[in-house]
């Protein structure tokens, strides 16, 4: 009997121990940086601008706004992939260099894949009209490059220019992006491109007039699961697209909020029940906000602010957006501004209480600078670029987690 009760005294007193050394080593496990890899310029290329988007083995992909072999000053852009090793090193492998002309240039937005592994992506410029272009890349067999195909050609003030955000699928396989600038009133466009074929025909969803419904949407757009779209565009107004009702042709526009700050590039992030998004500027310190939009009875949403940031060590002007986790914690990046070289920061709520933590500084050198896109979760890390810093300003691919 005693010794029953010993090893049962004994069982609680190390159940106690290991839950003392796992809130210790959680304590203890503050979030580090980790350099993935250094551009080198050239034709190695130079500023990641476009949000990383990984595949299901864990490889990175993503787009640099320079460098390469193409003929522009400063090189016309490329495409990349990153690897992981055994040995925790990344290799990194270049999979398109642009080249300027009808086959476009700068690819300042992030890739997204379809079904069968292709990529896709925008240019900023060039193209058959000089306006841009959508492009695909598909895999080649093992030793060969990818394939990069121009899917469509964009006509200034017809239909758009200047595609700053990554693109959208939905489940029907359209894509749907935003332009900054074109359209009928020079003020951007939504679109859809349907694939009929070998071809993609481009539908203007909605053009923007710069009175009562916003000016020169940035980012990239938001689809929910029936199809809707959400969007942002520069000056601050947070708007909604409905699809055709049965028997109809026209898309439905609706203005859900009118911020008081300009937003940036940074979609609206949708949620079970309402949207998540960032403001460049406002609040106490005119630092930026974490905002969320709510549907309230009637036509009209709610604006509840969740942070204010403080600037200096806090991190200034979050223009890039957010990402959530499973658990709902919500992940961002401040870009450089004049006390630091950028911020990677969490915002989690429990029981009421919103609580905004600094998981990482940037110091400017080897470590990289200036954040210009927002992170995406990878399994207990989060991925993400900075547009300076590292090799000669560069810019780097980074991890940050325990």
């Amino acid at each position: 009997m005693k010794r029953a009760l010993f090893a049962k005294e004994l069982a609680r007193v190390q159940g106690i121990l290991i839950v003392v050394l796992v809130l210790v080593g959680i304590a203890q496990a503050a979030p580090k940086e980790k350099i993935l890899y250094r551009f080198q310029g050239g034709s190695d290329g130079s500023e990641p601008m476009g949000t990383l988007v990984a595949d299901g083995a864990g490889n990175l992909y993503g787009t640099t706004a320079s460098g390469g072999t193409g003929a522009c000053q400063g090189g016309c852009g490329t495409v990349f992939e990153l690897s992981p090793n055994r040995d925790g090193s990344w290799t990194k492998t270049p999979l398109y260099s642009f080249a300027g002309g009808n086959d476009g240039a700068f690819p300042n937005a992030g890739l997204v894949f379809d079904p069968q592994g292709n990529l896709y992506g925008t240019t900023l410029h060039f193209g058959a009209s000089g306006d841009g272009t959508v492009f695909q890349l598909s895999p080649g067999k093992p030793g060969n490059p990818w394939r990069e195909k121009v899917l469509y050609n964009f006509v200034g003030d017809r239909d758009g220019e200047y595609c700053l955000g990554s693109l959208r699928f939905d489940k029907a396989g359209n894509l749907y992006g935003a332009t900054l600038f074109g359209g009928t009133y020079g003020g951007g466009t939504i679109f859809q491109l349907v694939p009929q074929g070998e071809v993609w025909s481009l539908n203007v969803l909605h053009t923007f007039k710069g009175t009562g419904d916003g000016l020169d949407p940035w980012g990239p757009v938001t689809l929910d699961s029936h199809g809707v779209i959400y969007g942002l565009t520069s000056d601050g107004t947070a708007f909604r697209l409905k699809p055709p009702a049965p028997g109809h042709s026209a898309w439905t526009f609706r203005v859900l909020y009118v911020l008081t700050s300009v937003v940036g590039q940074g979609a609206l992030l949708a949620g079970r029940s309402a949207l998540y998004g960032t403001t460049g500027g406002g609040g106490a310190s005119h630092s930026g906000t974490i905002f969320q939009l709510t549907p309230q009875q009637g036509k009209f949403w709610k604006l509840t602010t969740l942070y204010e940031f403080k600037g200096g060590a806090d991190g200034s002007f979050p223009l890039n957006g957010l990402v959530a986790d499973r658990a709902g914690n919500l992940y961002g990046v401040t870009p450089l501004n004049d006390t630091n070289q950028g911020t990677v920061y969490r915002l989690s709520s429990r029981h009421g209480v919103t609580t905004k933590t600094t998981l990482y500084t940037f110091q400017g050198n080897s470590d990289g600078a200036d954040p210009q896109t927002g992170v995406i979760v990878g399994p207990g890390v989060l991925y993400g670029t900075t547009n300076a810093g590292g090799v000669s300003d560069n810019g780097t691919v980074f991890q940050v987690g325990p």
